[in-house]
Parts: C-alpha cells; sequence; structure tokens
C-alpha cells in the first residue's frame, strides 16, 4: 500500500448534508408527490447541463420551477445544508499532518459561494467543480484532470464519495476510492492507509 499525499472528497453526502425531511415538509406543503422535487432538479438530462457549467443554478432553479411551481422551487432551492462536522474535524487533522486535502464535487457556478457561506472555503488545498471542468462525475475524465492539476502519481490519491458509481470511476483508472457511508468510513481509511 503506497503513500497518499493527497485526499480527494466529495461535497454532498460527505462534507456537506442536506436533510431530507425538508424536501418531504415542501412537498406535503406545497401538494407534491413524494419525490417529485428530487425526481425533477436531478432529472439527468437537467443535471447534466448544470454540472458541466452549460446551466447557470439561478437557471435551473428556474427549470424546477416551471415544473412544480415558484413556491417549492424556491424553498427546496434555499435549504441550509449543514457541514458533517466530525468528517470536517478528520479532513482538518490530516491536512495539518502535511497531506492535502481537496474537493472533487459535481457542482455549479455557485459553488465559490456556497462554501464561503458554510465557513469552510479555507479548508481545502483545491477544489474541482465538474461546472468550472466541463465534465461531471463518473466521466473519468474529471479523473484525469484531477490527477494532471495536483500532478501525483494516481495510487498516491485516497478518493471517498458516496456515490458507488463514482468510486468504481476512479478504481477504474487505479484511484484507491471508497464508498463513503458516514465519518467513520474516512476514520477507517485514514487508518487503513495510515494516513498520520
Amino acid at each position: 500500500m503506497g503513500q497518499i499525499d493527497v485526499l480527494l472528497l466529495d461535497l454532498d453526502g460527505v462534507v456537506r448534508r442536506y436533510d431530507p425531511a425538508v424536501a418531504a415538509a415542501i412537498e406535503q406543503r406545497c401538494g407534491l408527490p413524494t419525490g417529485k422535487l428530487e425526481e425533477t432538479a436531478f432529472h439527468p438530462r437537467l443535471l447534466q447541463a448544470l454540472t458541466t457549467g452549460t446551466m447557470t443554478r439561478s437557471a435551473w432553479v428556474r427549470k424546477i420551477a416551471d415544473e412544480v411551481g415558484q413556491v417549492a422551487a424556491t424553498a427546496w432551492s434555499s435549504q441550509r445544508p449543514v457541514v458533517d462536522k466530525e468528517v470536517l474535524r478528520t479532513a482538518r487533522a490530516i491536512r495539518q499532518s502535511g497531506v492535502r486535502v481537496c474537493l472533487l464535487t459535481n457542482g455549479s457556478d455557485q459553488l465559490p459561494t456556497e462554501l464561503a457561506e458554510l465557513g469552510i472555503a479555507n479548508d481545502f488545498d483545491a477544489v474541482f467543480n465538474s461546472a468550472d471542468i466541463g465534465v461531471a462525475k463518473p466521466d473519468l475524465r474529471i479523473f484525469m484532470h484531477v490527477l494532471r492539476q495536483l500532478d501525483v502519481p494516481r495510487s498516491s490519491v485516497l478518493y471517498l464519495d458516496d456515490s458507488p458509481a463514482h468510486v468504481r470511476a476512479a478504481k477504474a483508472l487505479g484511484i484507491p476510492s471508497r464508498v463513503f457511508q458516514s465519518a467513520r468510513d474516512l476514520t477507517e481509511a485514514r487508518e487503513m492507509y495510515r494516513i498520520r
């Protein structure tokens, strides 16, 4: 097992989380079927446009509103995520040990603002946003882009993501990767790879 020089983390579902009960409450209040908001917002074509930078976040919300109504779309898109404090604490400790800690996210043009609002913009050595790069996970090109930018061998990057498909893509390139379900996964990966 080689030395890990970079910890690469997904954002949503790993570093920050949204409470599914909030979306359910909005749907109930607005008379929408359960799951309608996510089904609309994360329609593959719409999500692809957002995360590859061909559609702004505000345009994306307008498209959602066309389907579910302005009130529901505004309420849903205004949700406040929370940072997983245990993940952040562990990531900060790893960074202090000399390992670079970076983000790789399928994000939007608003990602810098979102990170600043959460107070975590300065917790990462690099932020790789699909909307800036022009390709989104699980496209192998986004992982190749990250490796080129970091200028490190793939075996020295440890990647955690809550999406099994994204983890499979990274593994296909030889990047040590793990599906994230809770902060314990980061702690266990840290021990497994002997990251200080």
